[in-house]
């Protein structure tokens, strides 16, 4: 027995018969929030490793990347071979579709077609299948057993990928499919706004166009949950998520009976006040959930104007992959690196600047180091190979941070928060008497659903309370922004969310002639939130550059240059100009005030984007990044004359 194996859990009979169902089965398991629908996937796989089942053959795709970072270590304690069971290959849907696709067409050809778009990737995977390329064919006819989890957030062309990997199984090959309809909330709504598109989900094609008939199951008994009252919360929110009344009314009914039954509620409560709660509870653990994207953002930046330390937890944000790598490897110009010289390295790196090291064990990173990128030889990391990993648009989970921001509570949207849990959720409910804003009977169902996700997220507690939210526009990009008013002739001024994909330029500090003192000011940073502001350049075409205030050796304040503002941030902002300056007369202000420096990330740069940079960076491919963040004002002063948009 391997000795990181432990005692089977105290499974309940619906579980049992999940796990313990034959090998070649096509079962579809509905489970409720609490049931122990995760832990059961991982003890099926487990069982089927250990009746012989190649672990190598055993695929689990999973919708969210954090999912993934927990449950290889699950399946491996559960096992009684625990060792053989780390060949179980575990993937989101988006990294297994680019992963197939590297293997079928190549990593440069992939790279070269799809750019930074997920959708398109999975798109062009789904053509593989369609094409009956053979060596896929051959390659899927291999698999002896499928899982999928999550199954009710995978829509549209996620879904169809989905299909098609069904439909090229070998008639052998078992298939467990986990899932919760009351937790559907990707249909219609996004954790933006109430005008998403309606997309097939994974679930209604299986109802139609399932190439196979699958067993279903059920897990009824809720075994995470021993407080009476977030019980309660749960059983009864169910009741009428699965089965309304009718859609109207259907939100406040769900609603008031959260309220009814959470633990505590603090009634109607403004950002400011969540804010001084938060200030007071100084809880790490603590998970804040808001309905909109705005109403987060607006959250915190009262938290960051009263020096709360917080993270975000939404989408849309930049992957985080930490910072202890950037700094390390940055310098260092080899394209392997043995144990040896891994300890030397750290210890040297740790004498210059600690920050970036807190919270990391060597142990543990040399570990993952060897899991994504081992050399040849024993003891040997390949750094070549492990830059190109560390630089995909989507790098491995195990390497990034699960939120933006280092410490304190979390602050999320109930969407970014699926399939996440905490001790203690505090729930920001809609005012009484939901409107809707679409007139779709579908739509007020699921908000119902949206709201039931996020009261089941707790784990021993849940607070309530109340808030009417914001009024807020978005871009095409899905930028939030807010038109305030302005009386007179003042200067018109919008709040606009900074803090987005793309918002930073990646590179351009490093060709800087002050790149090494920059990537001091950064590591000493990593694990800080400190205020910064931009700065419009008009030597660098109006772009803004990102401005730190800090002390210099003599105790005095400088404020220093670290980063610029990056093209996705620029084109939204002159998007919000055109749509502000009707009669030409306008331009951005020279400066940005209340942003926040959330510390810095690791830049792995393409082969191709080493040559932008200057040395050491243009040999190691490694750097430090700042991560940014922001609900910020933004001024569009009257001006003499014209200027140019970008």
């Amino acid at each position: 027995m391997s000795s990181k194996a432990r005692p089977t859990p105290d499974w309940d009979l619906e579980q049992l018969e999940v796990i313990l169902e034959e090998p070649g089965t096509w079962q579809l398991v509905v489970a409720g929030p609490g049931a122990g629908k995760s832990a059961v996937a991982c003890q099926r796989i487990a069982s089927l490793v250990d009746d012989g089942v190649q672990a190598s053959r055993i695929l689990l795709v999973s919708f969210t990347r954090t999912a993934v970072a927990e449950i290889r270590d699950r399946i491996v304690s559960y096992a009684v071979e625990g060792d053989r069971a780390r060949a179980v290959r575990i993937s989101t849907i988006d990294s297994h579709a680019w992963s197939l696709r590297v293997g079928f067409e190549g990593e440069a050809l992939v790279e070269s077609m799809d750019g930074n778009s997920y959708d398109m990737s999975i798109s062009r995977a789904v053509d593989l299948f369609r094409r009956n390329d053979p060596d896929l064919l051959d390659f899927m006819s291999r698999v002896e057993h499928l899982i999928i989890d999550e199954a009710q957030d995978v829509v549209g062309i996620r879904a169809d990928l989905v299909m098609e990997m069904l439909r090229c199984l070998s008639e052998e090959c078992g298939v467990t499919i986990l899932a919760d309809p009351a937790q559907a909330i990707y249909g219609f709504t996004t954790d933006d706004r109430e005008d998403g598109s309606e997309e097939t989900s994974l679930l209604q094609q299986l109802e139609t166009d399932s190439p196979r008939e699958f067993v279903e199951r059920r897990l009824r008994q809720i075994h995470r949950i021993q407080n009476q009252n977030l019980l309660d919360v749960f059983r009864r929110t169910r009741h009428e998520v699965e089965q309304p009344n009718s859609a109207d009314g259907h939100v406040d009914r769900v609603v008031s009976v959260i309220r009814e039954t959470a633990l505590d509620n603090l009634g109607a409560t403004s950002f400011e006040k969540i804010a001084q709660h938060l200030a007071r509870l100084e809880d790490e653990s603590l998970l804040v959930l808001f309905r909109r994207r705005a109403d987060v953002l607006l959250a915190s930046s009262f938290c960051s104007g009263s020096g709360v330390q917080h993270r975000l937890r939404m989408s849309g944000v930049p992957t985080v992959v930490r910072p202890w790598i950037g700094w390390l490897f940055a310098e260092l110009d080899k394209a392997l690196i043995t144990r040896q010289e891994f300890d030397a390295l750290w210890d040297k790196r740790l004498s210059i600047s600690a920050a970036p090291f807190e919270g990391e064990e060597k142990e543990r990173a040399w570990a993952v180091l060897r899991q994504l990128a081992a050399g040849e030889r024993d003891n040997v990391v390949d750094l070549v190979y492990f830059r190109r990993v560390a630089s995909r648009s989507r790098p491995p989970v195990e390497i990034c941070s699960p939120d933006l921001g280092v410490r304190g509570p979390i602050l999320g949207t109930i969407h970014a928060s699926k399939g996440r849990e905490a001790d203690t959720v505090a729930l920001v409910l809609p005012p009484t008497q939901y409107r809707s804003h679409s007139d779709s009977q579908a739509a007020e169902l699921e908000e119902g659903r949206v709201y039931y996700v996020g009261a089941t997220r707790a784990r021993e507690a849940l607070v309530t309370a109340r808030n009417g939210g914001s009024s807020a526009s978005y871009l095409d990009s899905g930028r939030v922004y807010r038109l305030l008013p302005s009386r007179g002739n003042a200067t018109p001024r919008v709040q606009l969310e900074i803090g987005r994909e793309g918002d930073t330029h990646q590179l351009a500090h490093l060709g800087w002639s002050r790149a090494a003192e920059i990537q001091r000011i950064l590591a000493e940073s990593a694990n800080q939130s400190l205020p910064l502001k931009g700065v419009s350049q008009s030597d660098q075409g109006f772009k803004f550059s990102l401005v730190l205030a800090r002390q210099n050796n003599t105790g005095a304040t400088v404020e220093v240059d670290i980063g610029q503002m990056g093209e996705a941030f620029h084109r939204d902002l002159g998007a919000v100009w055109s749509r502000v300056d009707t009669h030409g007369t306008l331009r951005p202000g020279d400066t940005i005030d209340h942003l926040y420096l959330l510390g810095a990330a690791t830049v792995a740069m393409s082969d191709s984007e080493m040559s932008a940079v200057r040395p050491p960076y243009n040999s190691s491919g490694f750097a430090l990044a700042p991560v940014v963040k922001g609900f910020t004002v933004v001024r569009f002063p009257y001006r003499s004359r014209r200027r140019s948009r970008w």
